[in-house]
């Protein structure tokens, strides 16, 4: 009979201990699931309660995360904030995400122009540009010459990017009028180019084939050309490059980068070894835009041997945007190796994990572990930004690894790699990284990842 008392009682104290840890547990489990939670209401109460200085610190960080989900909450402080800088900054934050939605209160902001401060209208033209509506020309025009040049110039520029021909001929009767101001008549050339006004051809021709006219006209006007790329602006574009003018040839080969002429990609590959070091950075953008394969062979000489860093960058850039092995297998080359300047080597980093990660995987992962024990080490930095946006399975290890880095940048890195592979192995990793006493920075981009995964 003792014996069977002594059982129960063992049964009730492991039955009431059971309960206990499962009460006790809950309570952690809840208070997890709240501080996770936390993190996007402590960012809508920024939005809503937070200083000026807080809410623009808070935009610049949305946009660097290219975090859309505060994207309505953002909207509303647009549409309801009065200080110009915040205007400017979630403008900012809209075009980085893509987010039209709040475009008609930009549209709202116009139509009171009169009673707006002129940064909130620039702004506000700045973003309408990006995303014009049916009213959006109509309510640009009204700022076109207005007293303020800056503002003004703002409006051109708008105007530029969603203007009818009509719009094109006030602007060209702008560029005429003697008593509208000569330095905004640049801007009205460039909003020409932008809209691609072949009513404009002619004037714009005339401009850049004026010796005596002023370079910057000159230097816009064959922008312009390029962008409107009409056939018969070619001789003009092609008279400019053997002019002294070093800047003007740099513009000529810009210009000549929207045109599939014959000869044309030839002439540019010539450029290459122009004495003006910004004429051979226009003129491996332009290959690059053109996807120049016949250019990848001196574009890599450019690469190794140009005396200029400038030219170095801008050739890489261009093997990058033109890919295939041979350029692909140069950027590699050069990224591996400690040798190479840190500048160039970085830009290498950043076009081989976006254009070929697949093919870069195992150097990426030598280099890692090459510069992982360094006390400080840009290049170790770089590559582990540049992971962060990228997806691929590959990279699993990495990012886990990036966890343990005293970096916090590079944990930081980790972090988001592993929100944006959904690495759901790694969870119990970053809850670790949730706790009181780890970094702040660290333990908020833990939480969000944690939201997310």
């Amino acid at each position: 009979m003792g014996k069977i008392i002594i059982f129960i009682s063992v049964l009730f104290m492991l039955f009431s201990f059971s309960i206990t840890a499962e009460e006790t547990s809950q309570p952690a489990a809840d208070e997890k699931k709240d501080e996770i939670q936390s993190l996007n209401e402590e960012r809508r109460e920024i939005l809503k309660y937070g200083i000026d200085s807080e809410l623009i610190s808070l935009l610049a960080k949305l946009q660097d995360e290219e975090n859309k989900e505060l994207s309505a909450d953002v909207g509303a402080i647009y549409a309801s904030t009065l200080n110009p800088d915040i205007m400017k900054a979630a403008v900012e934050y809209f075009i980085s995400i893509e987010y039209p939605d709040a475009v008609p209160s930009a549209e709202k902001i116009l139509g009171n122009w009169e009673d707006q401060n002129y940064d909130t209208l620039s702004s506000a033209l700045r973003y309408i540009s990006e995303y014009p509506g049916k009213d959006s020309e109509q309510l640009i025009s009204k700022l076109l010459d207005h007293e303020n040049k800056s503002l003004a110039s703002a409006a051109i520029a708008a105007i530029g990017k969603c203007g009818s021909e009509e719009t094109a001929q006030l602007l060209l009767d702008y560029l005429d009028d003697d008593e509208f101001p000569d330095e905004l008549k640049p801007s009205l050339i460039r909003a020409l180019g932008d809209m691609e006004s072949e009513s404009a051809l002619d004037t714009l021709i005339e401009i850049l084939e004026d010796v005596d006219e002023e370079k910057s006209w000159r230097w816009t006007a064959c922008e312009a050309l390029g962008k409107i790329r009409h056939e018969d602006a070619l001789p003009a574009i092609n008279k400019a490059l053997i002019d002294k003018d070093t800047y003007l040839r740099a513009y000529a080969i810009k210009a000549l980068a929207g045109f599939d002429s014959a000869g044309v990609e030839e002439t540019i590959i010539q450029a290459l070894r122009d004495s003006f070091w910004r004429v051979r950075v226009a003129a491996a953008e332009a290959l690059g835009k053109k996807k120049s394969i016949d250019s990848v062979g001196i574009l890599i000489y450019k690469a190794k041997k140009d005396p200029e860093n400038n030219v170095k960058l801008a050739a890489i850039a261009a093997i990058g945007e033109i890919g295939g092995r041979e350029g692909l297998d140069f950027l590699q080359d050069i990224y591996s190796k400690n040798t190479t300047a840190q500048s160039i080597r970085t830009k290498a980093a950043e076009i081989i994990i976006e254009k070929d990660l697949q093919a870069s995987l195992e150097i990426i992962k030598k280099v890692v572990a090459e510069e992982w024990e360094k006390d400080s080490s840009v290049i170790l930095s770089y590559t582990c930004k540049f992971l962060s946006k990228a997806e691929h399975p590959g990279l699993k290890e990495i990012f886990a690894r990036m966890l343990d880095h005293n970096d916090v940048a590079i944990k930081i890195y980790g972090v988001r790699g592993v929100q944006l592979n959904r690495i759901s192995d790694q969870k119990e990793r970053l809850e670790s990284l949730t706790k009181e006493g780890v970094n702040n920075a660290v333990r908020k981009a833990a939480l969000s990842a944690l939201e997310n995964l």
